[in-house]
């Protein structure tokens, strides 16, 4: 069957076949993303002529396949961040099947060439690019053990994706200065590792020579006196307090509103941009469910900006 036909189904498989749309949910990480994409799964099989996954034959796979699921997405009414979701899975099962000699390679390409769809609503908040993340970080230099300390707290976030409540519970103990990274518990109680961008790795080694390699919290509150800052090593900042640093630094480097969740999607943002899937970024955000990781793909949203900004009138 040629790739310009218009496909209607796929052909059965006997059950006791491996199938990659199985393995690929086996593959995910939390149980909660495993429901949603077994869901999407199962409804892709059905789009395709099939009440069941598991006896659809995904070798028979073809980039055509997705015109008519989209067709029936659209025909449900799905919003932009729900299609993507199912592009994600799609594309997801086709590597599978590629990966485990099912799928020809030629196929595949063509199925991972898929470009994901324009949200069609805006975004909550915005990612910063990359002029005003520099402006943010150089914004805090002022030889200051503060400005040390809070530029480190905005590469952290920036560059590594963390919650307000996260980047005040860090200890020192969760840094490792060999992979430049931070393991800790967040939220919902998960463990998470996460990996400092090497053009960020300066400013963690400048504050770590302000701060010292004692024991305690990683970003402390700073007491300032007349002759020296002393950091207050077994307290932590507020959620509040990094709030307001980050209204009070914005306001200086005149980069307009931003609140501490914009650092956390122009990490999304970034890493999309970098080519991460939705799954990686998934784990690396800490969330549950891949939906919620979709909403924060900026990508268009940045673009545009950048172009009607660079119109001539």
């Amino acid at each position: 069957m040629s790739e310009s036909e218009n496909v209607l189904s796929l052909p059965s498989c006997r059950s006791n076949l491996f199938n990659p749309a199985d393995s690929y949910v086996r593959t995910l990480g939390s149980k909660r993303s495993q429901t949603t994409v077994e869901n999407c799964v199962r409804n892709i099989a059905k789009i395709l002529g099939h009440t069941s996954y598991d006896r659809v034959e995904w070798s028979k796979l073809r980039r055509c396949h997705w015109q008519k699921i989209l067709g029936a997405l659209e025909e449900k009414g799905c919003s932009p961040s729900t299609k993507n979701l199912y592009l994600t899975v799609f594309k997801g099962v086709a590597k599978e099947a590629w990966s485990n000699d099912l799928l020809p390679q030629s196929a595949y390409l063509k199925i991972s060439s898929l470009k994901s769809l324009k949200f069609e609503r805006l975004p909550k908040g915005r990612s910063l690019d990359l002029e005003e993340g520099r402006r943010l970080l150089e914004s805090c230099f002022n030889g200051t053990t503060k400005g040390f300390r809070d530029r480190a707290i905005f590469a952290v976030m920036m560059g590594c994706g963390l919650r307000r409540a996260e980047v005040v519970s860090l200890k020192l103990a969760n840094w490792n200065c060999i992979d430049r990274s931070f393991s800790f518990i967040g939220k919902g109680n998960k463990e998470r590792r996460v990996y400092l961008p090497k053009n960020l790795d300066k400013y963690i080694d400048e504050w770590l020579i302000k701060r010292g390699l004692e024991a305690g919290t990683f970003f402390p509150p700073i007491c300032q006196g007349k002759n020296t800052d002393k950091l207050k090593l077994d307290k932590e900042l507020t959620s509040t307090s990094i709030y307001r640093l980050l209204m009070n630094q914005a306001d200086f480097a005149d980069l307009g509103k931003i609140r501490p969740h914009d650092l956390r999607r122009t990490f999304a943002t970034r890493m999309l941009e970098a080519g991460s899937d939705l799954f990686i970024l998934q784990k690396a955000m800490g969330h549950s469910s891949v939906a919620t990781t979709a909403r924060y793909d900026y990508r268009n949203e940045q673009s545009r900006r950048k172009v009607c900004k660079e119109l001539s009138f």
